[in-house]
């Protein structure tokens, strides 16, 4: 009897630390929680990747996951310490990431197609009016970079980026390569899911082009390119993740870059 019961207590508490849950880095400042209400349709399911941290996705459109509460405070984070910058944004979808740049009072350009009448556009114009943003956010519909050559022309650069449009073969070096024409001196570019080898092959190439080069680990990892006197900002990755042997079992390409924080003694769990 007493060796079913130490059986059965293993497996829950297998079960209890497999168990999605919200995590942020400690010392960030907090993501305003009101976010979630300018969100009607969004719901938390088991994450999209080997760590543990609650995806969220819009219930119409299931398949494609947002910013995680970790990303988002992490990317809410830089828009408050640059919120002198300008922000492009490439790829919105329902407009999480664009309404987390807005509330940090950065100025925000995004370009994405599914602005140009689709349902995720249309759902992202309502969580910007609904956040108070809609008129303080430039939207750009058309894909990336011909929908802002006009703005270009202009002589308009920026000195922030988030690419997280198409993920598909050389599409983010494709990005990466335009972003690095039309940056400031001082700049950062950030993208979204280095944890697919085509996206660290864009960072890569910008470390080719002298960008200082690293990765947040996050539950779907974020790169980091920089330089001039703009900096990474530094972020406790989540001390209850194995991050060298996730990385070295499953995103090998990752380990060229260095980790742009280090492990904390404090843990902050928390639900949006």
């Amino acid at each position: 009897m007493k060796r079913v019961l130490k059986a059965i207590t293993s497996i829950m508490e297998a079960a209890r630390r497999h168990r999605p849950y919200d995590y942020y880095s400690p010392h960030m400042q907090p993501l305003p929680s009101a976010i979630v209400e300018y969100f009607p349709h969004m719901e938390k399911r088991k994450s999209f990747s080997w760590v543990p941290h609650k995806a969220m996705v819009d219930k119409r459109f299931k398949n494609v996951g947002w910013l995680n509460w970790d990303e988002s405070h992490l990317l809410y984070n830089y828009g408050l310490r640059y919120s002198h910058k300008k922000l492009l944004e490439i790829g919105c979808w329902v407009g999480w990431s664009t309404v987390v740049f807005g509330l940090s009072k950065i100025k925000v350009t995004v370009v994405d197609p599914v602005l140009d009448g689709m349902p995720q556009g249309e759902a992202c114009r309502d969580s910007l009016s609904r956040a108070g943003l809609l008129e303080s956010i430039r939207l750009v519909p058309g894909c990336f970079p011909a929908a802002v050559q006009g703005l270009v022309a202009k002589g308009e650069r920026w000195s922030m980026f988030f690419i997280d449009g198409d993920h598909e073969g050389d599409a983010p070096l494709r990005d990466a390569q335009q972003c690095h024409k039309i940056a400031e001196p001082d700049s950062i570019i950030l993208l979204h899911d280095a944890c697919q080898a085509n996206t660290c092959e864009a960072l890569a190439w910008l470390e080719r082009q002298s960008w200082q080069c690293g990765v947040h680990y996050t539950s779907q990892l974020i790169g980091v390119a920089w330089r001039g006197s703009m900096q990474p900002l530094t972020h406790i990755p989540d001390p209850k993740v194995h991050w060298k042997k996730m990385i070295a079992e499953h995103w090998p390409w990752v380990a060229q870059f260095r980790s742009l924080g280090s492990l904390g003694t404090e843990v902050r769990r928390d639900s949006c």
